[in-house]
């Protein structure tokens, strides 16, 4: 009862009306993280009022799958591990193209779930650390998108990225100073994205991460959490990276709240509520910032 009370309040939100597009520019939000980031929603239970708007470009990494071909770009689709799933690139993508309808826009995604910051992601220090394997990816992924929108005739701009992830470095097997460096980590991550993409002004966006305690299985929750707070620009703290913000996302839908969910314990991943929703929040959280900053 309480999921199609959930979506009968989301279908009240959403509506957009089709308007061409004349922008030769196009606006690129990219798409990071672990299994939150490549999205455990499920497409059978998106609510119907919810119409993805398929105006928007989707460019997503091999590691993930689709209904269409990975590695080109397409009409804005799920992209996860499987067809049946999806992450925030739905609502956020059609949110976005709704609040800026007379502007285009593009989406660039890969995500691995399971992942961490402190190896996988982790960029190094300086431009001669060995990168991880998974920010070794997201990078060419991103060169590659960026390359698939030119030979389409556009001209690409990088706004703005959605970063889903930080479970990884929380867990048992991660050790409490991966999970205390976490903050660290994060900090070094978004300057060094931007300096890589040469994308200086980038805002960074995410969500918080593990609203259930699990002590056994992430004892590192707390110092993950505390550093996620601690990195946002707001918060002026010596971590604080300018245009990067936190959104809280403990109040959103778990995949164990999910209707007909195979996973009725699952208090780590988002549901398809929760998913959608997320993907609305950063939405906002973008609009809201473009508009400060102009």
């Amino acid at each position: 009862m309480r999921f199609f009370t959930l979506l009968l309040l989301f279908c009240s939100l959403h509506a957009f009306p089709a308007q061409p597009l004349h922008a030769e520019e196009v606006n690129v939000i990219l798409i990071g993280g672990q299994s939150n980031a490549t999205g455990q929603g499920y497409v059978r239970n998106i609510p119907d009022c919810f119409k993805t708007d398929e105006r928007v470009l989707l460019y997503y990494s091999g590691s993930l799958k689709g209904t269409e071909p990975a590695e080109q770009l397409i009409p804005l689709s799920p992209a996860s591990e499987s067809p049946d799933r999806f992450g925030v690139e739905l609502s956020l993508g059609t949110a976005l193209q709704k609040k800026f309808p007379r502007e285009k826009w593009a989406i660039i995604k890969h995500a691995l779930s399971g992942s961490n910051l402190f190896r996988q992601w982790n960029p190094g220090k300086t431009p001669q650390d060995k990168p991880g394997e998974e920010y070794v990816q997201f990078i060419q992924t991103v060169h590659h998108g960026l390359e698939a929108l030119k030979k389409q005739g556009h001209i690409p701009v990088l706004k703005a990225m959605a970063w889903q992830q930080g479970e990884g470095d929380a867990r048992d097997i991660a050790g409490e100073d991966n999970s205390r460096a976490y903050g660290e980590n994060l900090n070094n991550l978004i300057n060094r994205i931007r300096a890589d993409l040469k994308a200086p002004d980038l805002l960074f966006i995410y969500g918080s991460i593990l609203p259930v305690a699990l002590p056994s299985r992430f004892p590192g929750r707390d110092e993950v959490r505390r550093g996620q707070r601690e990195v946002a620009e707001n918060a002026r703290t010596a971590l604080s990276v300018k245009n990067a913000i936190y959104v809280p996302a403990d109040d959103l839908q778990l995949r164990s709240m999910d209707f007909r969910t195979p996973f009725p314990t699952d208090q780590i991943h988002l549901g398809t509520h929760g998913i959608l929703t997320l993907g609305e929040r950063f939405a906002a959280a973008l609009e809201k910032a473009w508009k400060q900053n102009r």
